[in-house]
């Protein structure tokens, strides 16, 4: 599967090409406030950050990728898995251009990687982390039946984790 269709949302892999689409976010201090990596400060930066993604969509199958609004076909954020490496968890993220906040979007786009990561990966659980002072992130983790694990700390940064199960999503172990 190349691409990941939800009701308003499209979802592809990234291309080296699309550096300059996800700059306008990947370079927001507002948007990657959050963000364990920080934000990127640079187009190379941006485009380093891409080259990381595809290694790891080559490597594993799956990495973050790049959301297109169904109805415009604008670019408006990223959102996939990425495995931690200290851990080797499986980590659900998601990040939107800031006009589309507070539109569901980033619950419509994780609980289409849900579907993608049980039904296509044959993956058993995720998780996904957010800064605790971010309670919307928290917010699209809850409604997509994520629970607490604990707290932690990713990249020197403080993060709540919660998780997932298959079995909570599908009925399957």
């Amino acid at each position: 599967m190349s691409t990941i269709e939800t009701p308003r949302l499209r979802l592809r892999p990234f291309h080296a090409t699309d550096a300059s689409v996800a700059y306008p976010w990947l370079t927001d201090a507002e948007i990657m406030r959050y963000m364990p990596t920080g934000q990127d400060h640079t187009l190379q930066q941006v485009e380093a950050r891409l080259a990381r993604y595809i290694a790891h969509q080559d490597r594993h199958g799956y990495s973050r990728w790049l959301i297109f609004d169904r109805a415009t076909g604008e670019p408006i954020g990223d959102a996939g898995l990425l495995t931690l490496p200290e851990t080797g968890e499986i980590e659900l993220g998601y990040r939107l251009v800031k006009p589309r906040w507070g539109k569901g979007l980033a619950t419509e786009a994780a609980q289409g990687w849900l579907a993608y990561a049980f039904d296509h990966l044959g993956l058993t659980d995720l998780i996904a982390f957010a800064h605790p002072g971010n309670p919307a992130s928290v917010r699209v983790m809850q409604k997509c039946g994520f629970h607490f694990l604990r707290h932690d700390q990713v990249g020197g940064m403080e993060v709540v984790v919660y998780g997932i199960q298959r079995a909570a999503i599908t009925g399957q172990g």
